[in-house]
């Protein structure tokens, strides 16, 4: 299960990025609960072909495909199913309304529909749900994975006190221009300090208690970590991080890299990988 997780959220890190439209990050994170594991913004310059397809067995690149296509958007990861393993997805768009979701859900799919009194539910031929549909307020919601009909109806009684936006250290680092821009909150940080060790190896056990004595000497609020790739030639790909501190504290780090090879394994499709 571990192993799941970690690349749920590696694969979510891969995916998203910053958008240059007219609406913030800001904004957005009003609309997204503030119980998620993670939030990723994406920008339409992003291109998902460069996302390895391995990671469609947790994403629905197809999904993030269309979307792009029509502009920004983002994921939150609302959590994990602990019978199967699968992620629980929250996809949040300004650019479609609930008809043009429902077609791009029954598409991909390959799905039938019902309606409901938020929206609309993704049923397979089994008769067992895929996600729902909502929207309010300008926004769409697309939730995936078991519970989604409840997770909607939760997502429209959003309160902003109840939202990222309610957090002020994590909006003080959210905006940016990057091409990736990924937001962890002070309740991941504050999870990952409990997480139960009962199945996990001995060799994960001595790596999660690193962690939580990084988190202890450090008392990390928020974080934000964005990737931004140049079309210059050979492109230059920069990270950037940014880290709150207790005592409203900031540490930011930012390195650049270029390397003739990346065009080519660009080009072709192979990212990093």
């Amino acid at each position: 299960m571990n192993r799941v997780i970690i690349s749920v959220i590696t694969a979510l890190t891969l995916l998203f990025s910053g958008c240059g439209g007219g609406t913030s990050i800001a904004d957005e994170l009003g609309m997204v609960p503030g119980l998620c594991f993670l939030y990723v913004h994406i920008s339409e310059s992003m291109d998902i072909d460069l996302i390895p397809e391995e990671f469609s067995e947790f994403i629905p690149l197809w999904l993030c495909d269309s979307l792009v296509l029509r502009g920004c958007f983002g994921v939150s990861l609302l959590g994990i199913n602990l019978t199967d393993l699968t992620p629980q997805l929250l996809f949040l768009s300004r650019e479609l309304g609930t008809d043009e979701m429902l077609q791009l859900g029954r598409t991909g799919f390959q799905c039938g529909a019902e309606e409901n009194q938020q929206g609309y539910d993704l049923i397979d031929e089994r008769g067992s749900m895929i996600g729902s549909i909502a929207s309010r307020d300008g926004w769409t919601c697309l939730i995936t994975g078991s519970g989604a009909d409840r997770s909607a109806r939760r997502w429209l009684e959003l309160e902003k006190d109840q939202s990222l936006a309610s957090d002020p250290d994590l909006i003080s680092i959210s905006e940016s221009d990057a091409d990736l821009t990924l937001l962890v909150s002070q309740n991941t940080i504050a999870f990952i300090s409990v997480i139960p060790t009962g199945m996990l190896s001995r060799a994960q056990i001595a790596m999660l208690n690193q962690v939580k004595d990084m988190i202890g000497a450090i008392n990390p609020k928020a974080l934000m970590v964005s990737l931004s790739i140049s079309n210059e030639e050979p492109p230059v790909i920069t990270l950037e991080l940014q880290l709150v501190r207790d005592g409203d504290n900031v540490t930011s780090f930012s390195v650049s890299f270029s390397d003739t090879e990346l065009t080519r394994l660009i080009r072709d499709g192979g990212f990093l990988f």
